[in-house]
């Protein structure tokens, strides 16, 4: 078993990590390039997660490795300079920068993967959006192909195994990697899901119309662990987090007919303005439907999800 050895910026990285954390939870699982290039303070200093010019990416005040990788896709119909893909359960294929797989940039992801550092991962779902992922590691480079092999892995439980900060022993992860790339696939799902889901809904609640989509999840009909719960739209709902909340714990349903209801137990319970104007006062109304047809929710999944709806209530 290999010794464990020392990141020289886990300290950098964990503040980039805590920044990231922020961000999502007030964004979103998709973050606009906006607000990725406005970067994060570490001891007084300002830094960046990554620049628009690079793929590959280290702050001039980190020592080590690469702190970022980036995906991109071109405006216009351009062609992307590198095809990065997805390969098998959650395993991601990164094209090194250029011909030569000793060139500086290439350079910073051998560091990493020598350190087993973990790395952030700006994973491209539409033309200046991205969906982070992190702590990504890499598995191996493949100096003939010009190609790496990523995997993610989850934080919480990086951190709990190596009992110190960003302290990696390869072997010890390798098979934790293996099951928890299925999960970053999974929630790159997720994120194209939500942001199709949105722009379909315009950005508002199908309930209240609430328009702040930092405030807004995309909901499953029928949820996704389930035989026919696909990630597509017209199985999703626009939903504010309160909503989105009655709606999962079926204290909510929505009839075939795009009417909502909700369950005897909730109609009953006695309590103060918010359950009465934010809750109860939208029974016996209309979803807000999106504008295209194809969008709008489909009659399999709201007959399912109300059948148990009826069943639950």
């Amino acid at each position: 078993m290999s010794l464990p050895t020392l990141d020289p910026d886990w300290e950098v990285r964990a503040a980039a990590f805590q920044t990231l954390e922020w961000l999502v939870a007030r964004h979103g699982p998709t973050l606009e390039w906006k607000d990725i290039e406005k970067g994060f303070e570490f001891k007084g200093q300002h830094l960046y997660f990554a620049t628009k010019a690079r793929g590959i990416f280290r702050p001039k005040e980190m020592r080590g490795a690469a702190l970022s990788l980036k995906t991109i896709i071109p405006r216009g119909g351009r062609v992307a300079r590198y095809e990065d893909s997805q390969r098998g359960e959650g395993v991601f294929l990164y094209k090194l920068q250029g011909d030569d797989p000793d060139n500086r940039d290439n350079q910073l992801l051998q560091q990493a993967w020598k350190l087993s550092a973990p790395l952030i991962y700006f994973c491209a779902v539409e033309v200046g959006v991205y969906q982070p992922l992190w702590p990504i590691f890499i598995r191996g480079i493949d100096r003939e192909r010009l190609e790496c092999t990523l995997t993610v892995d989850d934080e919480m439980l990086t951190a709990q195994e190596r009992g110190v900060p960003m302290v990696a022993d390869a072997r010890a992860i390798d098979i934790r990697r293996e099951y928890v790339t299925v999960r970053a696939k999974r929630r790159l799902h997720q994120a194209r899901f939500r942001l199709e889901v949105l722009r379909a809904y315009e950005q508002r609640c199908a309930v209240c119309r609430l328009p702040r989509s930092e405030l807004l999840d995309a909901a499953h009909i029928v949820a996704d662990r389930e035989e026919a719960g696909e990630a597509v739209v017209p199985n999703g709902l626009a939903l504010c987090r309160l909503h989105h909340g009655v709606f999962d714990t079926d204290l909510m349903g929505i009839r075939p007919d795009g009417v909502i209801e909700l369950s005897q137990s909730l109609l009953d319970t006695k309590d103060g303005p918010t359950l009465e104007h934010a809750v109860k006062s939208f029974h016996g109304q209309h979803l807000h439907l999106p504008r295209r047809r194809e969008d709008q929710p489909g009659q399999r999944f709201l007959v399912e999800r109300y059948e148990r709806f009826r069943k639950v209530g």
